[in-house]
């Protein structure tokens, strides 16, 4: 029976859907489990969980496992939590790290994900960095091959998605889609970029700033940047690199160490 909610409208719930979710639970729980063991499970009469393991097969949740009779979760499963994932692992694990850095270092610090066609600051120093001569704030959106944090992503990042992402660049209308366009300043930046180990920006955007990137990985994949501004004014970008390329590399490291920790914990629940 639909029940009413408080703005009077009828909720209608989904049956076969709950009941979906209620066989990803228990393969979530029991890692590889057998329909009659779903059915006992869940109360589910054995013909509906045949029914709901074929839809979530079909869907790509579910595969068959390597005994007979018997199912487990598939990789379709990782896209359901990919947006909690990514909060929770900047929240959980990236920013104890980057205002560790922050505290050390004293210049401002950021950290960025990409995000179709551009990188979007995560989290932030500058509004507690004494030397910050801007306010960069969480969910600010900046270039990619014209800063620091974007070009040490994009160098770093596997070739074919590199490749995807210049092109969706060079047809939009982003600051950097003419750059983009340049196939040869592009590689000319990737190169360099790629040479050094670091993604670095002088003046540009910001004519008194200066910076300097490196990327945080996990496994082949690129899964942020961590970037710092310096004055340049008071301190050059080859002394910048001196004192600080390594404190940032030390983060992105205990970032990417933390997260291959994490990665075996998190599951569907």
């Amino acid at each position: 029976m639909a029940r009413q909610t408080k703005k009077n409208k009828p909720q209608v719930l989904v049956r076969g859907l709950q009941r979906g979710l209620q066989v990803l639970r228990v393969l979530n729980t029991k890692s590889h489990a057998s329909a009659l063991e779903i059915s006992r499970t869940t109360g589910l009469p054995r013909t509906t969980v045949y029914r709901l393991l074929d839809t979530l097969i079909e869907a790509g949740y579910v595969k068959i496992g390597n005994r007979p009779e018997e199912y487990c979760l598939a990789v379709g499963v990782c896209t359901l939590s990919d947006g909690y994932k990514e909060k929770a692992w900047l929240s959980g694990i990236a920013e104890p790290v980057i205002t560790a850095l922050g505290n050390d270092i004293v210049w401002p610090v950021d950290i960025a994900t990409f995000d179709v066609d551009a990188m979007t600051i995560r989290y932030t120093t500058h509004s507690y960095s004494p030397l910050s001569l801007e306010q960069g704030v969480p969910g600010m959106r900046v270039p990619v091959l014209s800063t620091a944090i974007g070009r040490a992503y994009l160098a770093f990042c596997p070739e074919a998605e590199r490749q995807l992402i210049i092109e969706n660049l060079a047809s939009g209308s982003t600051p950097d889609s003419e750059l983009a366009q340049d196939a040869k300043a592009v590689k000319k930046i990737i190169a360099k970029v790629q040479r050094l180990g670091y993604g670095y920006r002088i003046g540009g955007i910001l004519p008194k700033i200066g910076s300097i990137a490196v990327p945080v990985r996990q496994h082949i994949q690129v899964r942020a940047s961590i970037n710092m501004h310096f004055i340049l004014s008071a301190i050059s970008l080859d002394e910048a690199v001196k004192r600080y390329l390594q404190p940032l590399r030390q983060a992105a490291g205990k970032i990417e160490t933390e997260l291959s920790s994490a990665a075996k914990a998190i599951d569907l629940s």
